[in-house]
């Protein structure tokens, strides 16, 4: 029983070596044909390339030489076309309505060919980039692209918002009116005053709270028992009870560096997020 065992233990290894050996030549063709597929293109377009050593064809269309360039952590809004080498678009954003797609730039990664013709790029810049397959989708396929397709992309570098102009945009959208902003980059916005005495540290006080992002998209709510001083919560939260009194409200936004800095916190909470606290010391 061993040996037949051990028999059909070789075949099988031997079978994924073959099959892999021959996923890797289609591959390998493919992306040779990918190269010609791209090379009509650029000469039916009559159009001007450079091409980086990935391999990834570019070119700036559009240029913001004064344009804000993402760095990891940012708010990144695009504009974006796919098509074939063929012409066939298969997936944008609605330029029309003026939808654009964001994410978090070093955080949420698009597909290679995007991510390095967008690390080229500035706000308010366009870019073309024409991709062989192992800068696009490899050997995924849908219904309307097959596998190891070669893929172009028309971008348009619509926005760049760093945490400090996330947070400067949402007060402004909200014309709130700040109280204090520290040095550590918490905004402090007291909404109901008392003259109780204020809150020191080594102070145990019960604080209703509700957690929101940016988005107002609320996270978290409920009421909570802090030792001011002790660092059982977050730093930003911290600091903003800190100086409050017994009965008093305030709203404190803040940078993820007083929050849940590079790592997010679960599904809702992202990495490099600012937060809104709403905050109410009810006990003491």
């Amino acid at each position: 029983m061993k040996k037949i065992h051990l028999v059909i233990a070789v075949v099988s290894a031997l079978s994924i070596v073959s099959c892999q050996t021959m996923l890797e030549n289609d591959a390998q063709k493919q992306y040779e044909q990918n190269e010609l597929d791209i090379q009509n293109y650029i000469s039916s377009k009559q159009l001007t390339m450079q091409k980086s050593t990935s391999g990834l064809y570019y070119n700036i269309l559009k240029t913001n030489p004064t344009g804000q360039k993402p760095n990891v952590g940012d708010e990144v809004s695009i504009h974006y076309t796919l098509f074939k080498m063929s012409g066939v678009k298969f997936d944008s954003t609605e330029r029309v309505k003026n939808v654009p797609f964001s994410y978090i730039y070093g955080v949420n990664r698009l597909i290679l060919g995007m991510d390095e013709g967008i690390a080229m790029m500035r706000q308010g810049e366009q870019g073309l980039f024409l991709m062989n397959h192992t800068l696009a989708f490899g050997s995924q396929s849908d219904a309307q692209l097959p596998a190891y397709s070669a893929v172009g992309a028309d971008v348009e570098l619509v926005k760049v918002r760093n945490e400090e102009q996330q947070m400067e945009d949402y007060i402004s959208s909200k014309n709130l009116t700040i109280t204090e902003k520290t040095s550590s980059g918490l905004r402090f916005f007291l909404t109901t005053t008392t003259t109780n005495a204020q809150v020191k540290a080594g102070d145990v006080v019960s604080v209703k709270y509700t957690g929101k992002l940016l988005t107002d998209k609320q996270f978290d709510t409920g009421e909570i028992s802090v030792k001011i001083g002790s660092g059982g919560v977050i730093k930003g939260f911290e600091e903003g009870i800190s100086k409050m009194r017994l009965g008093e409200k305030a709203t404190l936004i803040f940078p993820s560096s007083l929050g849940y800095g590079t790592t997010g916190s679960g599904s809702v909470i992202r990495p490099y997020a600012p937060l809104l606290f709403e905050v109410e010391i009810v006990n003491k």
